[in-house]
C-alpha cells in the first residue's frame, strides 16, 4: 500500500515504483497466422515476466474468431439443459453461444495462457477480434452492416469472460429483445421491455440484429447475404412508453426483429501517480472514409466518451496520463497483412488516422497539460514508439502471437524509424519492429511485449537493508520492449517529467 512507502520528509504523498506488461494479438491459429498454436510468448512471460510486473493489459484481439457457428442446441446438450431452459440471453441472441465456444476453445488449447491469467491481474480493451473482424460504423445512423450490428453479442461474451474485472464507467449491461416493427413506422414496439426504466443516457445506440446463424463468422462472402431486412443500426428518438420507442430510421418491412441497445465499455484506474484510461474504440464509432479523413462529424469514440476523457484528463492529479486506445494513433492500418478476409463496401483503416479532427484535438489538448501522455496502442501487430509532440507519445506494443504485418503495405509505407507524416501532422519513429514486404506471411513471425516501469521514487535508508523512500523531484517512465520467442531487450525509451 501507499503507506509502506510513505516518508513525512521525502515522500509524503506515499508514491511508488510499478511495472506492467502490454501488448496485443492473441491469433492462436496455424497455418501461417501466427507464431503458433502453443501460444509460446506466454511461456516466456510466464518464466521472465511474470513475478516481476504488479499487474498487464491485454489491448485488444485477445481472442481471435473460430466456432462463431456454434450451434444452441449442441451449447445446450453441452451444459446440459433443455430447450425450455434456454436462457434468455441465447434466446435473443443465439449466435452468442459461438462467442462463448471460441472463448472456451482458446482457454482449452492455451494452457500457459491460462497460467497467466491465473497469475497476473489483468485489464482488457477490445478490439475487433473479440466482436467481429473490421467492425466499423457501429454509430453510424441508418448503417446496414451484418458485422456492425453484431456488436452487441460479442460484447456480452467478452464481459463474461474477461472484461467482468474491467473498471468501467458505466455498468448497465446491454438490452437484448425481440421488437415489433412495421414498414415505413419509426415505432419499435417490445412487450418484454420496460423502457423507462433503462437509463439510455448510460447506454449505447440500438441495433436491430442481422439475425442469421453465421452472423458472427469473418467470411467476406457473408456479407453480401441478405440478413433481417430491418437488420441496421439505429438512433433511439424518445421513449414512448414502457414497450415503445420512437426511432431513426424507419422500419423497412414488418416483422419480429431482435435487437439489442448497447453498453458503454469504457473506464479508468488510477495506479499512485498515474491515471489509465481505457478507451473503447469499437462501439461507438462512426463510418470513416479514407478519401476525406479529416471529416469534421467523423468521430472515433463518441461525443460522450470523448467529454468523459477531457474531463477525466484535465481535472487528474496525476504526473503520468495513459491513454489506452485498441486502435493506433499516428499510424495507419490500411492492409489485412495478407488476410483473406476483407469488407468489400469500405476502404479499410482501423486508425485514428481517418479521424484526424479528433484525434488532432486531442493532441493539442494533451500537449498544453503540465502532464505526459502515453497513447499505449495495438491492432497493427507491429510494435513502436513514437514522439509526437515534446509531450505526447504513442507506445504500440504485440502481437503477442499474430503474424506482423508489412509496414510498407499495410501501414501507410512507414519506416521502420525517422520521420514519418500520414495526414496533417509529422511525427518521430523513434523505434519499431519491421517486416518487409518479400518475407511471406507465413514467416513474418516477430511478435512482442513491452513492459512498462514507472519510476517514483528511491530507496536511501540509513541503515543498510532498510527502507526510507523518497520520491525523484522528475519521475520516470520507461518502456522496455521485449523480443517475444526469447525475451531479448530489443528497445528501450526513457521519459523524465518535466526534463524534456
Amino acid at each position: 500500500s501507499p503507506d509502506d512507502f510513505r516518508n513525512p520528509e521525502g515522500n509524503p504523498k506515499g508514491l511508488f515504483n510499478f511495472r506492467f506488461e502490454f501488448a496485443c494479438g492473441n491469433n492462436p491459429k496455424g497455418s501461417g497466422d501466427s507464431a503458433g498454436p502453443t501460444l509460446p510468448v506466454f511461456d516466456v512471460l510466464n518464466k521472465k515476466v511474470r513475478e516481476k510486473i504488479n499487474f498487464a493489459i491485454l489491448n485488444g484481439d485477445w481472442l481471435y474468431e473460430t466456432r462463431r457457428d456454434y450451434p444452441p442446441e449442441q451449447w445446450l446438450h453441452q451444459v446440459g439443459l433443455d430447450k425450455e431452459q434456454t436462457p434468455r440471453i441465447v434466446r435473443h441472441a443465439p449466435t452468442i453461444v459461438g462467442v462463448w465456444q471460441n472463448y472456451k476453445d482458446l482457454l482449452h488449447r492455451g494452457r500457459n495462457l491460462a497460467e497467466w491469467h491465473r497469475n497476473v491481474p489483468t485489464y482488457f480493451t477490445a478490439d475487433d477480434h473479440e466482436l467481429i473482424n473490421d467492425i466499423y460504423g457501429t454509430a453510424e445512423t441508418g448503417y446496414v452492416n451484418r458485422r456492425a450490428v453484431f456488436r452487441d453479442i460479442p460484447t456480452r461474451a467478452w464481459f463474461d469472460y474477461l472484461a467482468w474485472s474491467n473498471p468501467i464507467e458505466h455498468d448497465l449491461p446491454a438490452w437484448f429483445g425481440t421488437a415489433r416493427l412495421s414498414k415505413g413506422s419509426d415505432l419499435l414496439e417490445d412487450q418484454e421491455a420496460d423502457f423507462t426504466k433503462l437509463d439510455l443516457e448510460r447506454m449505447a445506440n440500438l441495433h436491430v440484429h442481422w439475425g442469421t446463424k453465421t452472423a458472427g463468422v469473418p467470411d467476406s462472402t457473408l456479407d453480401a447475404q441478405p440478413g433481417d431486412p430491418n437488420a441496421a443500426v439505429y438512433e433511439i428518438v424518445k421513449v414512448l412508453g414502457p414497450h415503445k420507442l420512437r426511432i431513426k430510421p424507419e422500419a423497412k418491412a414488418d416483422g419480429q426483429s431482435a435487437y439489442s441497445i448497447g453498453r458503454r465499455c469504457y473506464g479508468k484506474f488510477t495506479v499512485s501517480n498515474c491515471d489509465f484510461f481505457l478507451l473503447d474504440t469499437r462501439s461507438h464509432r462512426t463510418l470513416h472514409n479514407v478519401d476525406n479523413p479529416g471529416n469534421p462529424q467523423a468521430s472515433m469514440i463518441g461525443k460522450r466518451q470523448l467529454a468523459w476523457l477531457k474531463e477525466g484528463i484535465r481535472t487528474s492529479k496525476s504526473d503520468f496520463i495513459f491513454v489506452v486506445s485498441s486502435v493506433n494513433f499516428m499510424v495507419p492500418h490500411v492492409g489485412s497483412g495478407g488476410g483473406d478476409d476483407k469488407q468489400a463496401a469500405i476502404k479499410k483503416d482501423d486508425a485514428w488516422t481517418v479521424f484526424l479532427k479528433e484525434r488532432e484535438e486531442l493532441i493539442e489538448f494533451w500537449d498544453d497539460l503540465d502532464k505526459a501522455v502515453f497513447v499505449l496502442t495495438g491492432d497493427l501487430h507491429n510494435s513502436f514508439a513514437i514522439k509526437i509532440t515534446d509531450n505526447v507519445w504513442e507506445f504500440a506494443s504485440g502481437p503477442h502471437n499474430s503474424i506482423n504485418h508489412a509496414p510498407m503495405k499495410d501501414e501507410g509505407g512507414r519506416p521502420a524509424n525517422g520521420k514519418f507524416k500520414y495526414g496533417p501532422r509529422s511525427c518521430d519513429i523513434r523505434w519499431s519492429s519491421y517486416a518487409m514486404a518479400d518475407i511471406p506471411r507465413a514467416n513474418r513471425t516477430f511478435p512482442h511485449y513491452c513492459v512498462v516501469q514507472v519510476n517514483n521514487v528511491f530507496n536511501n535508508p540509513v541503515e543498510r537493508d532498510g527502507e526510507r523512500w523518497f520520491a525523484f523531484p522528475h519521475p520516470q517512465v520507461i518502456f522496455h520492449f521485449h523480443d517475444a520467442l526469447t525475451g531479448e531487450l530489443r528497445y528501450s525509451e526513457t521519459i523524465v517529467l518535466g526534463l524534456q
